[in-house]
Order: C-alpha cells, then sequence, then structure tokens
C-alpha cells in the first residue's frame, strides 16, 4: 500500500486528488480506523439504507411542493432515524423538542 500511496504523480486529476486524499488519511491514521475500533463500521451502508427511505418518498410522491416543506420532512426525519440508532423512543423525542 505504501508504495502505491508514494509514487510518482498520476496522469488522471481525479485520480491524483483520489491517491492524496488515501495518502493523507493514511498519514493520519485514519485509512484502517476501523480495524482497530469495532465500534466504527468499515463502509457507510447503513447511512445510505437510512436516506432510502427519503429518496423513495421524494420519488413517489414529489415529497413536498415548497422548500420549507421539505425541509421539514428532513428534520423530522433525521431525528427519527437518530433516536432509532440511540434506542430512543422517536416520538418522545419529537415531543420533548416541541415543549
Amino acid at each position: 500500500m505504501d508504495a502505491l500511496l508514494n509514487r510518482a504523480p498520476l496522469k488522471s486529476k481525479a485520480n491524483e486528488r483520489l491517491r492524496l486524499g488515501i495518502l493523507e488519511q493514511d498519514v493520519l491514521d485514519r485509512l484502517w480506523r476501523f480495524l482497530k475500533d469495532l465500534d466504527i463500521p468499515p463502509t457507510n451502508n447503513a447511512a445510505e439504507r437510512s436516506l432510502r427511505t427519503v429518496v423513495m418518498a421524494r420519488k413517489v410522491s414529489q415529497c413536498s411542493k415548497n422548500v420549507v416543506g421539505g425541509q421539514t420532512y428532513m428534520r423530522i426525519k433525521s431525528t427519527v432515524e437518530t433516536a432509532r440508532l440511540r434506542g430512543q423512543d422517536p416520538v418522545a423525542v419529537l415531543i420533548s423538542l416541541t415543549r
């Protein structure tokens, strides 16, 4: 891995930017952190799956017809999903936020 990261610059700007980004994370000891800390997942699949319902709602119902409605939906959805991940009752959390 070190030989691949510490090589001559790549010709493609996009590939070089990626190489430098990976190299920076390696230098900061972040590249393989998920192997050391079992609480860190190796992928962001959980985050992508939690966003899937929002995307599907937007596609099916065209979500909200204005910016304020869309922002309100995103805030409520984010709060509910965060509460679920923390093992809290989403309704109780929403009620406590409105008080």
